[in-house]
């Protein structure tokens, strides 16, 4: 059953707010400190790191300076202190804590929350953010546009910036050629490379550290096996493009520790920034804009319920734990484990070799809230050489393709 979209206004403590939800997923916008969202919710899991010391507080303006509320934000990269060609923030008073104007657009089946940034002197610029939300999906799509509002030309790249609760562990996984530590005095243990899958695995260490990698396939997954959940996020990669850092993505994990910064060295320990959470950056490449360009950067969160050690793949319609197998025999077995992103029906679909169909086997109905487990027999067409797991509509129309698996 599709379940309405809901927004409504409220009150986080003194924050006004603005929260949607559509069934499967929830969040909150605070227009006022920077245009975050906020409280990104899979039914009762919070997904989002929230500051429980700065919740729902209305701080004086410089005061506010510098505060890390939690939720996503959207800010300018590269970041740096060594020229005007970079941008000098956090602390800022008006892309990351100034108020952003907002608007509510609703159109057949879907809502959107428009956010706008007020000019920034600095950087030249104005941000935007588009979040838009479906029915029967738990996908969360973020439009970002840059406009260069200044009267000079100006040179920088959209950073959004996510913090992802990792109080019960985290993992974090991505396709990628390679990765560099950027920040930490010491070397953080808990990754590793697989030159020959080329994919990064992060583990969550209570251990502060800022980590670029050189993403490929346009997603990671952060998977959090305590919780049952993976959010995926997506996005565009440019190749032969100029990226801040020399990479797309990078992660900074909060824990204890001390890095260095202008030659100082600054202990997490000493203050209150080590709650357990890590910050998933994406980054558009460096864009060049005249007076009066713009530039869009699109991202995407997915959120699925999922019952499975890693994340091996994610597309559009889930996020893929083991892949789907059939074993032979009379009658043949199918496994497998996947998150998915829709309100569906499942079917696996045989085809032979001329790719007619020569099955059509009824798995249920599958939605984001539920781990979709395949363990079961299914009397398997000896003609079969292809079999592909389809996600379709309540009007059977089909959604795409969550696996698939040649036999031979």
């Amino acid at each position: 059953m599709i379940q309405p979209i809901h927004v409504d206004t409220g009150r986080v403590g003194e924050w006004f707010s603005l929260n949607v939800s559509n069934g499967f997923v929830a969040f909150s916008v605070v227009p006022s400190i920077g245009g975050r969202v906020m409280d990104l919710a899979l039914g009762e899991i919070q997904v989002f790191y929230s500051n429980p010391r700065l919740r729902g507080k209305a701080l004086s303006d410089q005061a506010t300076l510098g505060r890390n509320y939690g939720g996503s934000k959207v800010w300018p990269a590269p970041q740096g202190w060594t020229s005007e060609r970079e941008w000098p923030g956090p602390p800022d008073p008006v892309l990351d804590c100034g108020p952003y104007g907002w608007r509510v657009e609703f159109d057949a089946g879907v809502a959107k929350v428009h956010l706008e940034s007020p000019h920034d002197e600095y950087t030249g610029i104005t941000m935007r953010r588009e979040i838009i939300i479906s029915s029967a999906s738990s996908s969360v799509e973020v439009l970002h546009t840059m406009r260069n509002t200044s009267p000079r030309p100006v040179c920088w790249s959209i950073w959004q910036v996510t913090q992802v609760d990792a109080c019960k562990g985290l993992e974090i996984f991505v396709p990628a050629t390679g990765f560099h530590q950027t920040f930490g005095d010491k070397s953080y243990p808990n990754v590793s490379f697989n030159a020959d899958g080329k994919r990064v695995c992060l583990k969550y260490k209570d251990q502060v550290a800022k980590l670029a990698m050189a993403a490929d396939q346009g997603w990671f997954a952060s998977l959090d096996r305590a919780r049952g959940f993976v959010l995926a996020e997506t996005f565009p990669i440019t190749p032969g493009a100029s990226y801040p850092d020399g990479a797309p993505v990078a992660f900074w994990i909060s824990g204890h520790g001390t890095f260095t910064l202008h030659g100082d060295q600054v202990d997490m320990s000493a203050g209150d920034g080590c709650d357990p959470h890590v910050e998933t950056e994406i980054m558009s490449p460096l864009t060049s804009l005249e007076p009066g360009e713009h530039c869009n950067f699109r991202t995407m969160w997915h959120l699925a319920a999922v019952d499975a050690q890693e994340i091996i793949s994610v597309n559009r319609c889930g996020a893929v734990g083991a892949s789907l197998a059939v074993h032979s025999g009379s009658p043949a077995r199918l496994t497998g484990s996947f998150g998915t992103f829709r309100d569906a029906k499942l079917e696996l679909v045989a085809h032979d070799r001329a790719s007619q169909v020569v099955g059509t086997y009824d798995l249920g109905e599958v939605n984001p809230r539920r781990p979709v487990l395949l363990d079961r027999s299914i009397p398997l067409s000896p003609q079969a050489v292809r079999c592909s797991l389809m996600l379709f509509d309540r009007d059977h129309q089909q959604l795409g393709v969550l696996d698939r698996v040649n036999l031979r």
